[in-house]
């Protein structure tokens, strides 16, 4: 005897519970599967939706119809159970002084200004005076509350079972896939994968950028503030004189498990915004579900075509889950297509079979070629993948030197370098083009590029033809025999096209004289990167 149901969901966290209501919404019969581990990114969310965001404070450009998709939707289903957990209402931003407001309002957009008004307080009763903005539209979704209550509902329905998922049937195309779990057997048309930070074998390669964030319960004297407070970390009140504070990112310790560096560095970073000794009640951790590109994964099994995936939210789960959640409805439905950004397809290569993405099969390439112990040069190193990649490659007694032209960038690697202990890097603010002041002729092992704009920031600064061309040329003399250099070329912003086809006309001026290969993405579209490696061989 089995259960058949039409959709069978797994993991019940924000992907997973958005899922299921938007197929229950839809008329569909529906079935939830969750193991009910208590410490999962989800359940240790404080759940926040801000319009701005980032160091650099900006807006994306499709957050209007995100928040609008999310606030319909928790508003549906608190009317369909009776039941409250989703707040809508200003949040504060702070700046470190009233100078500081003043230059970040005078350099942003019209969007920017529609969201914001200024604000000045104290955050407790006789603290320093603050200077801020009032950011809006925004709110907050009681996480814990909300997937209770999604439980609740489904159980009562008897569409949930808690349990491990022992083994996923092969079905035929067609056929009902068979899913045994908790001694019963489930026939499904359909499975979607919303498993969060652990990873199937139906979909190994997703999520591929974990990150594991502590967040804090304390109590703060005297604050005042029913608002949630930003700066270096958040501040959301609990009620009871109690406030959740947090996170950090920590891609190197992926444990579901508080550490005492965690807490320091929270708690480092709320001294800077309150006054007075803080009394820390809990401490809590978990691992999200991250991509390297910061986007989610939407999609379909390549060869399973009954078989579904809604994973890597990462930190804004709560404001994206919906949407991406309807998206996906529309795919299985036949109705349309989800975005290219998202889509699954991204990476997989035209057999159907897992693809590695370009940036590992970049790092892949200077892997053969870099040695420990010898140097090598990161010429953009935005939020510092390869930079941590080339420390980890030449080893203590080796050398690293970083470039980017953005702070944000800069801030973001020394936070990574950090986390995981790497003290062999240089990390120079400037642009690329001047990677000769910094590099003898013949000394460098392997310099990598990726030309574009640095993803979550602005996307108006972004890599140019003559600073790119200039700086590969420098790198070329830097250097050694048999060094190597990648370029990773991102073809989708404004001016791209023409950087690109500078960059790809010097590299292929060069190809009499070195080794070079060029790696197209697959699809391989007009917008879609490029990646070039280029060996100097021994003359």
């Amino acid at each position: 005897m089995s259960d058949e149901v039409k959709n069978l969901v797994i993991g019940q966290g924000l992907a997973g519970s958005a899922m299921a209501w938007t197929l229950h919404h839809a008329g569909q019969s529906v079935m939830i599967i969750d193991r009910g581990e208590p410490a999962t990114a989800s359940r240790v969310s404080a759940g926040l939706i801000t319009p701005l965001t980032g160091k650099k404070l900006v807006r994306s450009v499709d957050f209007a119809e995100y928040w609008q998709a999310a606030r319909t939707f928790y508003r549906r289903i608190e009317e369909a159970t009776g039941q409250q957990f989703f707040d809508e209402g200003p949040m504060l931003r702070l700046f470190r002084n009233e100078t500081s407001r003043t230059d970040f309002l005078a350099r942003s957009g019209p969007k920017v200004a529609e969201t914001v008004q200024q604000w000045n307080g104290v955050l407790q009763e006789k603290g320093q005076k603050q200077y801020g903005l009032s950011m809006q539209p925004a709110g907050r979704l009681n996480v814990k509350k909300y997937q209770q209550v999604t439980r609740q509902y489904f159980e009562d329905r008897g569409s949930f079972v808690q349990g491990e998922v022992e083994t996923l049937g092969n079905s035929l195309e067609g056929e009902p896939v068979e899913v045994f779990v908790a001694g019963r057997t489930i026939k499904a048309e359909r499975v979607i994968f919303c498993l969060g930070a652990a990873s199937s074998s139906q979909f190994p390669e997703v999520p591929n950028n974990r990150s594991r964030g502590d967040i804090l319960e304390v109590s703060i004297p005297n604050y005042q503030r029913s608002e949630v407070v930003h700066r270096s970390v958040w501040v959301a009140p609990e009620g009871g004189g109690r406030q959740l504070v947090g996170s950090t990112y920590d891609w190197k310790n992926l444990v579901n498990e508080p550490t005492t560096k965690g807490k320091e560095e929270v708690l480092g970073q709320l001294s800077r915004m309150v006054e007075g000794p803080i009394d820390v009640l809990d401490q809590r951790a978990a691992v999200r579900p991250t991509m390297k590109d910061f986007e989610p994964v939407i999609g379909q099994h390549p060869e399973h075509k009954n078989i579904f995936i809604l994973n890597g939210l990462g930190s804004k789960g709560v404001l994206r889950a919906p949407l991406l959640a309807d998206w996906l409805l529309g795919k299985i439905k036949g109705h349309s297509e989800v975005p290219e950004k998202q889509d699954y397809s991204r990476l997989l290569a035209h057999s159907g079979t897992p693809r590695k993405p370009l940036t590992m099969q970049a790092q892949e390439a200077v892997a053969k070629v870099l040695r420990a112990g010898e140097t090598a040069i990161d010429g953009t190193v935005g939020n510092g993948f390869d930079t941590s990649f080339l420390a980890e490659q030449v080893g203590k007694e080796g050398k690293i030197i970083g470039f980017d032209l953005q702070q944000q960038a800069i801030d973001s690697t020394e936070k990574r370098l950090q986390a995981n202990g790497q003290q062999n890097v240089r990390l120079i603010q400037t642009g690329h083009e001047n990677l000769a002041s910094y590099s003898a002729t013949g000394t460098v092992a392997a310099v990598m590029f990726n030309l574009g704009y640095l993803p979550r920031s602005d996307k108006t600064v972004v890599t140019s033809a003559k600073t790119s061309v200039a700086a590969m040329s420098a790198a070329l003399e830097a250097l050694r025999d048999n060094g190597i250099m990648t370029v990773l070329a991102y073809r989708g912003h404004d001016g791209a096209m023409e950087e690109f086809a500078s960059v790809e006309q010097w590299l292929e001026d060069k190809s009499s004289g070195y080794d070079l290969k060029r790696v197209d993405s697959r699809p391989a579209k007009a917008t879609s990167p490029v990646l070039f490696i280029l060996e100097k061989t021994a003359r």
